[in-house]
């Protein structure tokens, strides 16, 4: 059986650091699970949590006599903490979608495509920015402050890790 989340995390594990800000550079960390993993995560991890690439559940289904091929509708939460409420839209897009959100995102695509351990299952995939995304709702929002950018995007995921090819960013 296929363990996406194991082929996924192999793939992010690939992606060049990040510049955050002026002084700070770091590795996206990869994880999964529903709102209460999510909590959880980054009640223990803090600030180390981020930039973050989290993977919400969903279906895989597999493909072929022996389940070698397995196809997900993959929605990921690409996110980076940003604790400034005071900031409109246009400056959350220069410091953190910009810098941050749009490079990571482009970057897992890219991954996902080339890795010779998945590929698209079509040309297309659908990104909604979320600015200050916990200030939207008090209740329903994560524990920490977020610009976060939501992909979604059918993956279909071959073999094993071992055969991970080398990614070029």
């Amino acid at each position: 059986m296929i363990v996406i989340e194991h082929h996924i995390r192999a793939i992010v594990n690939t992606i060049p650091e990040i510049q955050i800000n002026k002084t700070l550079t770091a590795k996206p960390k990869f994880g999964w699970g529903d709102e209460l993993e999510l909590n959880r995560y980054i009640k223990l991890k803090k600030e180390q949590s981020y930039p973050l690439i989290w993977l919400l559940p969903d279906t895989d289904r597999y493909e072929g006599w022996d389940g070698r091929k397995a196809v997900r509708p993959c929605t990921f939460i690409i996110a980076t903490r940003e604790i400034r409420k005071e900031l409109f839209n246009d400056q959350r897009y220069l410091k953190s979608f910009d810098v941050v959100l749009n490079p990571l995102t482009d970057y897992l695509v890219h991954g996902l495509q080339t890795s010779n351990i998945s590929d698209r299952m079509d040309d297309g995939w659908s990104v909604s920015k979320h600015p200050n995304y916990s200030a939207e709702s008090d209740k329903d929002g994560t524990i920490d402050i977020w610009d976060a950018i939501k992909l979604e995007i059918s993956v279909r995921f071959f073999g094993t890790i071992k055969c991970l090819n080398p990614i070029i960013y």
